[in-house]
């Protein structure tokens, strides 16, 4: 049996290791912050994907998640390249900073992962108490049509810390009218080689076309555009959607 614990909390390292490569949608956020001319809001910050890379770009940006080991991860990576990113331990649902932001960003599907209407209702209520005038929200929604239900493409996310070796293994992805899940094999191999492993299964909600933009209407939120996000070798397309304060 392996008594020491890897060096970086495992819930910090699955993060990183099945969400923190993905640069798809990058360069739109860059693009969105570099226009915005004030603070962005970060959403769902997680270990610091999106803040970190627009905190290196000179942007001010304030990173909120309900995950306190995630935000830890990103103080201590702040810390290390010398950037002042604001961290907030925060429900998105419950939001109430005070302040208001010129952009507010929901990447990684988010929205998707709210828990139902009347969840993402609460939270775009509270994005839209936090967007200056004038100010943009921009949300990333999974692309329609999505590939039916099956085996996913058999590429392992992994990552190795302090010798410890991480690999997150998609298998099975299940498509029905209301809800995705997504079933991930995650193994974990310790110095010594002992292997322990578990499934892990993500369920988010499916969002059809026109559902979040009447939700929006619904706060005062108008849409006022949208981008694609292309779609990469681990994850699908997806497009962002753009929005503003009805009075902008």
């Amino acid at each position: 049996m392996s008594v020491a614990a890897p060096p970086v909390p495992v819930a910090v390292t699955w993060h990183d290791a099945e969400c923190g490569g993905y640069a798809g949608d990058l360069p739109l956020w860059r693009e969105l912050a570099e226009a915005s001319g004030g603070p962005v809001l970060d959403l769902g910050a997680g270990s610091g994907r999106v803040a970190l890379d627009l905190a290196e770009r000179g942007c001010e940006v304030v990173a909120v998640d309900s995950e306190v080991l995630l935000l830890d991860a990103l103080d201590a990576r702040a810390a290390e390249l010398g950037l002042a990113i604001e961290t907030v331990t925060a429900d998105v649902r419950e939001l109430a900073l005070g302040r208001a932001f010129k952009l507010v960003l929901a990447p990684m599907q988010l929205l998707h992962m709210l828990g139902g209407a009347a969840n993402r209702h609460l939270a775009l209520a509270a994005i839209r108490s936090h967007l200056a005038p004038g100010g943009t929200f921009a949300a990333a929604i999974l692309a329609e049509p999505l590939p039916p239900s099956g085996r996913a493409k058999p590429l392992p996310d992994v990552r190795e810390v302090g010798g410890w070796i991480h690999s997150s293994l998609p298998i099975e992805v299940r498509v029905s009218d209301r809800e995705i899940e997504i079933v991930r094999l995650r193994q974990l191999v310790a110095p010594d080689g002992e292997l322990t492993e578990e499934l892990d299964v993500m369920t988010v909600d499916r969002l059809p076309p026109g559902l979040v933009e009447g939700e929006a209407a619904e706060v005062g939120l108008r849409i006022t555009g949208s981008q694609p996000i292309p779609e990469t070798d681990e994850h699908v397309a997806s497009v962002a959607l753009l929005t503003e304060t009805g009075d902008g």
